[in-house]
Formats: C-alpha cells, sequence, structure tokens
C-alpha cells in the first residue's frame, strides 16, 4: 500500500422559518423567541439575554412589529423599548434609557450603545446558542452544514479566505500557515488544540456539542488579540437553555457524552459536562487491520456560580488523551505517539457598574509529548526518530471594558505568562546516493538534543473606539508584547491598529482595517526535529483590509473584501515538496528548508448569503482571487497552499423534520515541485541514476473540486428528541491530486504514484437530546 493512499485511507478508516406563534395547546411564547421569529422576516433586531429573559412571555402574538414604535408597544409591559440605528438596526434596552424630548429613535442613533458596533474588518461570527448577535451563518450549523468529523471548526473551511486539503482540521488563512491561527476558549487561549497534532490535526480537543459560538476572523482584528498573525478562532462555551438536557451521540467518527444545565435558586449556578471517544480505531481495524489503531479522547468540565453583579465564577477543567500506532508498510514507515494535554482555569466576571467591567482568567497548562518512529524506504531513505516533549503554562489574563458614554468606549488589558518546557531528541537519516545531492540533502545527519528553556510572556494592550458623528465609528489600539526566554535581540514588540466603519446608508456599511501583527515563537515551539535548537526572533505581517457589505431588502446580503497582508519578518520553516501526507515527514528525503526574507498575500473575496440557520432556507456562494508569495534567492515563489481562484458555495433546506444540505468548493490546484529522473548507461555496461528537481513550486495540480451532502431527519420521541443523520464527505469521490511518492523499480529507476485527498468518506450518526 503506497502512502499516499494510506495516509487519505487511514482518515477515511479514521474519519470514515417563520416568527414565533403559541403553542397549540395555547401556551405563551417567550419574548425571546418572538424577536429570534422577527429576524427569520429580516427584521434586524438585536437583544441581550440580559434583558430579556426567559420569564418574559407573550400570552398571544402581536401584530406588527416592523418598526420601532410598534415592537416598542409590544416590549413596554416588560419594562423595555426598541430603538432604531442608522442602519435599520432596532436595539431592544430598557424603558429608563435616557432620551431627549421631542426626538425620535432615528435621532437618537448616537445613544446606541457603542459596544454593539463591530469595527473589526475581517470577522465572521458563527453562533450555535441563541445570540441577538448578527450573524453570517448561524445557530447550529453543525446540525445543517457538512463538517467532515462532525468538527464545529470545519465550518470555517466553507468561508472565502481559507485553503485547507480536506483531512485537517486547521486552515490556511489568508495565505498564512496553519500554526498563525490563535485558537481561543472561554476567554483562553489553547497551545495545543488538535487530537494527533503531528498526524494531520484531525480533530480539536474541544468537543463541538460543548461549543457556543464561534467568533473567526480572518484579517485586522483588534488589539486584544496577539500572539499569532493571521488569523483568531475565539470560541464560547456553550451555556444552558433549560434546567437539565443531555445529548448522546454515535456516529462513524465519534461517541460522545455531554450534560448541561442550571441549579441553585434563580438558576444562579450552571454546569456542563462532556466525554468523547473517538472512534477512529474501531473503523480502522474494520477497514484495515494493518493501518495501526489511532486512538483519541477528551473531556471538559465546567461549573458556575453568580455570587452578584460583582463576581460571576466558574472552574474549568479540559483534558485530552491521543494514543496511536499507525504503519504503511508501503513507504517503509512506522510511528507510535502518545499526547496527554491539560488545562485547568478559573474565570471571574465582575460587573462593578453600568460602566465598568473586567473578566480575570487564571489558567495551567501541562501538556506532555511522546513520539517514535521509524523509516526505511529501500534504495531512497531510512531514519529513526524518539522525541519526548513537556511543557508547562501559568497564566494571568485581565479585560477591562469602561463605557463612560455612549459614543465612546476604552479597553484594555495585561497578560502574564511563566513557561517552561523540556525537550529530548534523539534522530538520524541516512539519504542513499543521488538522492543525496537535491534539495540541500546531506547523506548522514544525526541529532542529540536536551533543552530546558525557561521564561516568560507579558503583554498589555489599550484600545479606543469613538463615534464622532452618528455613521462614523473609529477604533485605535496599540498592543506591546515581551518574551524572556528567546536568545533574540528584539523581544519587544508593538503592534499599533486601526479600523474604521462608515455606515452612508441604513443598509450599507464600509470598514477599512490596518495593523501590525507579531509572532513570537513559542517556548513549546522549537524545531529540533528538523536540527533547529534557537528562537527565531518574532514574526511580523501588516494588514490591510477594506471591506463593504449591503443588505437587501430581499434577506440577501452581499460583501466585498479586499485585502494585502505583507510578512515584513518571517521564521524559516520546513516543507516536504513532494509528498505531504506522511507519518514521519521529518525523515523524508524531500524534506527542505525556506527561508524567505519576506512574503506578501493579495486577494479579494466575494460572498453572496441569504437567510440563517434557523431558516428552512439558506445559502451562500463566494469567489475569492488570491496570490501568496515568498521571496527567496530563487525569486518570488508560490507558497505550497495558494490557490489563484476558488469557488465556494452551499445551500440546506429544512423541510418539516427533514434537513437537505449540499456544499462544495472548486479552486485552483495547489503548486508541486518536479523529481527528474534518467538511467544513464556507464562504459562498463552499467547503469546508475541520475536525480534533479524542477524550481521549487514551479507547477501546479490539477483542479481541485469535491461535493459534500448532508441528510437529516428529527423524531420526537416520548422523552426528548433523537436525530439521525447521513453525511458524505466528497459525495462523487473525486480524485483530487495531492502529492506525489517515489519508490525504487527492480531495474533501477524511480516509480512515481501520484496520490489524493480524501476519497468519498461516509458518516452515519445518531444525537439523542432529552
Amino acid at each position: 500500500m503506497r502512502f499516499g493512499l494510506s495516509c487519505s485511507g487511514v482518515f477515511l478508516g479514521l474519519l470514515m422559518a417563520s416568527p414565533a406563534v403559541p403553542a397549540s395547546d395555547g401556551s405563551a411564547t417567550p419574548l425571546g423567541e418572538f424577536l429570534a421569529g422577527l429576524r427569520d422576516q429580516g427584521i434586524r433586531v438585536i437583544f441581550s439575554s440580559d434583558l430579556v429573559t426567559d420569564e418574559m412571555l407573550l400570552q398571544e402574538v402581536p401584530g406588527d412589529a416592523t418598526s420601532a414604535e410598534a415592537l416598542s408597544r409590544i416590549l413596554a409591559p416588560f419594562g423595555l423599548k426598541a430603538m432604531e440605528g442608522s442602519t435599520g438596526i432596532l436595539l431592544v434596552v430598557r424603558s429608563d434609557e435616557p432620551t431627549d424630548a421631542g426626538s425620535t429613535a432615528a435621532e437618537q442613533h448616537d445613544e446606541v450603545p457603542i459596544p454593539e458596533i463591530v469595527v473589526t474588518s475581517s470577522l465572521h461570527s458563527l453562533q450555535y446558542s441563541p445570540s441577538g448577535t448578527q450573524t453570517y451563518l448561524d445557530r447550529a450549523m453543525t446540525a445543517r452544514i457538512p463538517a467532515a468529523a462532525e468538527e464545529a471548526v470545519r465550518l470555517t473551511n466553507r468561508l472565502p479566505g481559507t485553503a485547507n486539503g480536506g483531512i485537517s482540521a486547521r486552515n490556511h488563512v489568508r495565505g498564512g500557515e496553519v500554526n498563525e491561527v490563535l485558537f481561543m476558549f472561554d476567554g483562553l487561549r489553547l497551545y495545543e488544540p488538535y487530537h494527533l497534532k503531528d498526524f494531520q490535526s484531525v480533530a480539536t480537543i474541544v468537543n463541538s456539542h460543548a461549543v457556543g459560538g464561534i467568533e473567526f476572523y480572518t484579517g485586522a482584528y483588534p488589539a486584544q488579540y496577539g500572539d499569532r498573525m493571521s488569523g483568531v478562532m475565539d470560541i464560547t462555551l456553550r451555556e444552558p437553555e433549560k434546567p437539565m438536557e443531555t445529548e448522546l451521540a454515535l456516529s462513524f467518527f465519534n461517541t460522545s457524552l455531554l450534560s448541561i444545565g442550571n441549579f441553585g435558586g434563580g438558576d444562579r449556578g450552571d454546569w456542563l459536562l462532556t466525554a468523547r471517544r473517538g472512534n477512529l480505531d474501531l473503523i480502522a481495524d474494520l477497514v484495515d487491520p494493518d493501518i495501526g489503531s489511532p486512538d483519541y479522547r477528551d473531556y471538559l468540565a465546567h461549573v458556575g456560580w453568580d455570587f452578584g453583579p460583582r463576581a460571576t465564577v466558574s472552574a474549568n477543567y479540559l483534558a485530552s488523551i491521543d494514543k496511536l500506532a499507525l504503519f504503511d508498510e508501503g513507504r517503509g514507515e512506522a510511528a507510535n505517539a502518545r499526547y496527554s494535554n491539560q488545562v485547568s482555569w478559573l474565570k471571574w466576571d465582575a460587573e462593578w457598574s453600568d460602566e465598568l467591567k473586567s473578566l480575570t482568567v487564571f489558567a495551567y497548562s501541562d501538556i506532555e509529548n511522546r513520539r517514535l518512529g521509524t523509516l526505511d524506504l529501500p534504495g531512497i531513505v531510512s531514519g529513526d526518530l524518539s522525541s519526548t516533549t513537556s511543557f508547562k503554562a501559568f497564566e494571568l489574563r485581565q479585560h477591562w471594558t469602561w463605557t463612560p458614554a455612549q459614543h465612546w468606549m476604552l479597553q484594555a488589558g495585561v497578560n502574564a505568562k511563566h513557561l517552561d518546557a523540556h525537550y529530548q531528541l534523539a534522530a538520524s537519516k541516512q539519504i542513499a546516493a543521488p538522492f543525496d545531492t537535491i534539495l540541500g540533502n546531506q547523506p548522514l545527519t544525526v541529532l542529540d538534543f536536551d533543552r530546558s528553556p525557561e521564561g516568560a510572556q507579558y503583554a498589555a494592550y489599550a484600545e479606543f473606539r469613538w463615534r464622532p458623528v452618528s455613521r462614523l465609528t473609529l477604533d485605535l489600539g496599540l498592543r506591546w508584547d515581551q518574551q524572556t526566554y528567546t536568545t533574540a535581540a528584539d523581544d519587544r514588540q508593538y503592534s499599533p491598529r486601526a479600523s474604521l466603519l462608515w455606515e452612508p446608508s441604513r443598509s450599507t456599511q464600509i470598514r477599512l482595517g490596518w495593523g501590525q501583527y507579531y509572532q513570537a515563537q513559542e517556548i513549546n515551539e522549537l524545531q529540533l526535529t528538523d536540527g533547529v535548537d534557537e528562537f527565531f526572533p518574532a514574526q511580523r505581517a501588516e494588514h490591510f483590509v477594506l471591506n463593504a457589505k449591503h443588505w437587501f431588502s430581499d434577506e440577501v446580503d452581499l460583501a466585498l473584501s479586499v485585502y494585502r497582508k505583507s510578512f515584513r519578518t518571517i521564521r524559516p520553516r520546513f516543507e516536504n515538496v513532494f509528498n505531504t501526507l506522511t507519518l514521519l515527514p521529518e525523515l523524508q528525503f524531500d524534506r527542505v528548508l525556506i527561508d524567505a526574507s519576506t512574503a506578501e498575500a493579495l486577494g479579494a473575496e466575494l460572498i453572496l448569503t441569504r437567510g440563517a440557520s434557523d431558516e428552512d432556507l439558506l445559502w451562500w456562494l463566494s469567489y475569492s482571487w488570491s496570490r501568496v508569495e515568498d521571496s527567496t534567492g530563487e525569486g518570488n515563489v508560490p507558497r505550497s497552499w495558494d490557490q489563484s481562484h476558488t469557488l465556494k458555495g452551499g445551500v440546506s433546506l429544512r423541510w418539516r423534520q427533514w434537513d437537505f444540505s449540499l456544499a462544495g468548493e472548486v479552486h485552483t490546484g495547489w503548486p508541486r515541485t518536479e523529481l527528474y529522473s534518467e538511467l544513464l548507461s556507464q562504459p562498463d555496461g552499467s547503469t546508475s541514476l541520475s536525480v534533479s528537481t524542477s524550481r521549487r513550486n514551479a507547477f501546479r495540480h490539477a483542479l481541485s473540486h469535491s461535493l459534500d451532502m448532508r441528510i437529516s431527519r428529527d423524531f420526537d420521541l416520548s422523552r426528548g428528541t433523537l436525530t439521525a443523520f447521513l453525511e458524505v464527505t466528497n459525495l462523487y469521490n473525486q480524485e483530487n491530486a495531492c502529492c506525489m511518492e517515489y519508490s525504487l523499480a527492480p531495474d533501477g529507476s524511480v516509480a512515481a504514484n501520484e496520490t489524493h485527498w480524501l476519497p468519498l468518506v461516509p458518516s452515519l450518526g445518531i444525537v439523542w437530546r432529552f
């Protein structure tokens, strides 16, 4: 079995409405449900669950609610009213909110609280729980849109500006590497948030059933986000909607249990418990026992208590365990690994006054990784590797929000971490002639490292948001970071950022964003397996983003984004130029060092959307043009994930208790490098092999395209609801070229074989909620 086929085979084996109305029994309708129904009609209503509580009930459906005045009459019995902003947004506020006598709600646009205005230039918000936040694809998308392995974060693959081969849960965001996305969960950064992290990162360690919402930034994000320079994945924890709810889920990929609910008088306390087991090892045993046994699990526990407006406290624990043994007989590879990741954190939310709020997080992370492997590809390369790493982090984070007036606000925060790591590595690689003469290879490489770096990271930031006039909002920010464990001369970084939001009409917004973004090499990111035992200076990227969005009267939204990302300082990286789907990439003969001086990503994205996940029909269609190139000694070279043209789209239809969804993508093939070989005749009648390579990434794979499908049906049971679903990745089994793998033929020549990304991967599953 050849490895490229094996790796995708491993993953195949591994992954294989209308407004609210009263109930028929005459019961009342929750006010929040009614307001959410207005959004189904295209009425842009923003409200907070702190104001609109579960106890607020409508005994009958009101009539007209399309204007601020009409909606205020409905809200009046609850001590609320509606105010209208310049873009037609209806904001639900308390009735005692100050207004000037004789003025209309529209004239009071400056009275709309400024925190509701999102100035960030490139934010996609994916919500999975009821919220007043305006979203792109909102509420329970994982129950409607195809997402391989039921991973919520894979929905970001459907957005413009992301590139992904289909196996990994990680994305390249607007030309950046996959490690350039900041992964936040419940206000805390997760350092290693993926299962099987050295084996394509097929899933996150956060159970999708525990996800409350995802804010996904693709550029020009606020100063509170640091450490990564291409994107932000900010995930919130799911909140209970009932006194108690349980979910049991079973599919080809996962077995999952979730329990969530409230306790204490007035629902002052809440809890959430999840446990998930990956079923990839069971599938692998059925498909091909010789592949090995990939096993991963994760656990999450949360308990919170509301002591009063100045003290809402929660304690949280997240753990993941990976154990795997994988084999590829055709490529002569065998790998064993064990990963343990434990994160504990305390979170304190305080509302000191109507104007001043704070968030404090204390966290401890403890990570242990061990990886062993051997490689024996006869006549080309052989080697072995033994790597053990440990990493610990103590963190204190505090964020403050001060809103002294409704036309301006100030946010500021600090972050301090103590970090220590320990590395032990022993590895050797021997490359046979003539392959030791290409790609900067050496005949023999032996590595032996024992390192224990220790130090700290500090950060501080401030962001000022000001609305000088009703249609203009300005956001200015500055961030400072420092690392003490590196030997780099510039271990301090200053990151200015600015955004501008202009609303020329009620249905149009134009946003402009600019900023500097630094990414320091983390203490657990030493590149020892590639022979590098020093920390590099922080990388730097400059973002420039221009966005325009228009809401049409027929509930269709059109958005255009143009961006330029300039990488001014880049850390050297290592890639496999022929085959990226390997178990032990560091031991392969096609491993190369890419030491670019600068890089640049340019792009334009157009997206048309209609509907939200709580509507019977939703669809989206996007087109992206992009280019990302490294400046090297060879000239400008496209990055290996550069895709010039990308078309993405999807549709989801809900009919009674059925859901039918399709999502597809077509994009330019990724760049590739060619290996040339020739058998030369010698004077004595023997032959010798000569090999050479093309310029790196001088060619491209063929056009890539795929279509995914999901069908689900809800069944009402005597206790709860059962959802059964069928999901198929790569519905028509398209062979999208990924890589080239090489071996020696019996006559001494080089045999080439093209490998592919995921084949058709089906999944059946059920979710029982009660």
